[in-house]
């Protein structure tokens, strides 16, 4: 079983499972916002904010991708930087966390972030040899932002897998409703995952699009949570109909003009899932991009820690603390 170690462990009073650090190429080149976050800053929202401790990881895309054709949302394997995907943004984090920043250590909970369909097996000697330097305690995967579907990390990703199941390392998703607009995230293929490799543990973020069907499942899976990351501007999403999430009569009941109580909700139907994370930066999303209509979509969503830390409002007792920390315990050590 993992274990974190005791000076990770101590003091635990709200655990954010779900926290960027560094940079995203692709949202620089396209102008939109949030596009970086540094370890020193993520460190000082925390603690205005009452957040003890936070699992965090690098932003969605690495720069061993051809740039000019990520700024066109486009994955490109040859004209970037490095030998395989995300070897510079999982050592930059490493190396801030324990080199130039150990004071925020006890902290912070590191992952890396791999791509499942390019170099998978070079991927997978890289972080044997990072793991020889600095701890880290589990894999963050965005199959939208590199392009490669949940699936592929049972297939082209297999290595990955067996490295992560070698060292009892848990997976975070980032994940997507079957109705979604974004087929690559599909937390259906997670759900195949997870019930084909009962001893591998696996997070879909944010909050199965409030997707009632999509719930039931995740519940009945042992070794599946669900995060809350961004769920302030997902409610906003569910009143403006802009079908992100589920807006319709398959979403949770629930008031979504008010968060926190959509969050009670979760944690009263699923208290042994749900588990609190802030999505920080991207619990703000501004962008503009040109659709293939050729038509321009503009998405303004703002939000801060302080709300999403609000979520928790109305949960209270001994149902808090396992939706703000004991779960995600569950999800990091077995």
């Amino acid at each position: 079983m993992a274990r974190l170690p005791h000076a990770l462990r101590e003091g635990i009073r709200l655990l954010d499972v779900h926290t960027h650090i560094g940079v995203s190429p692709f949202l620089y080149l396209t102008h939109a916002f949030p596009y970086c976050q540094s370890l020193r800053d993520a460190h000082d929202q925390n603690l205005r904010a009452g957040v003890s401790h936070a699992v965090v990881f690098p932003m969605g895309e690495t720069v061993y991708y051809h740039l000019p054709s990520l700024a066109k949302n486009q994955i490109r394997a040859e004209g970037g930087l490095g030998k395989v995907p995300f070897a510079f943004e999982n050592e930059h984090l490493l190396r801030q966390l324990y080199e130039q920043f150990p004071g925020c250590r006890r902290n912070f909970i590191p992952f890396v972030m791999v791509d499942t369909l390019r170099e998978t097996k070079a991927q997978a000697r890289f972080l044997e040899k990072l793991l020889e330097t600095w701890r880290f305690y589990g894999i963050k995967i965005h199959p939208r932002t590199t392009h490669a579907r949940i699936a592929t990390l049972g297939r082209e990703g297999r290595p990955l897998l067996e490295f992560a199941r070698a060292h009892d390392l848990p997976f975070l998703f980032h994940a997507a409703w079957p109705g979604s607009a974004d087929p690559l995230s599909n937390i259906q293929e997670l759900f195949v995952l997870a019930r084909a490799h009962p001893g591998l543990r696996f997070c879909g973020a944010h909050f199965c699009s409030f997707h009632l069907p999509t719930w039931e499942t995740a519940a009945r899976l042992d070794n599946v949570w669900v995060d809350s990351a961004a769920m302030t501007i997902g409610c906003e999403c569910v009143r403006l109909k802009n079908g992100v999430y589920e807006s319709g009569p398959s979403k949770v009941p629930a008031d979504y003009r008010d968060p926190p109580a959509v969050f009670a909700e979760l944690a009263r139907r699923y208290p042994d899932t749900l588990m609190w994370g802030s999505d920080n930066p991207f619990h703000t999303w501004v962008s503009t991009q040109r659709l293939s209509s050729g038509k321009w979509s503009r998405c303004r969503l703002w939000s801060d820690l302080e709300r999403e830390v609000e979520l928790l409002r109305d949960v209270r007792g001994a149902l808090r603390r396992k939706v703000a920390v004991e779960n995600a315990l569950r999800f990091l050590e077995g």
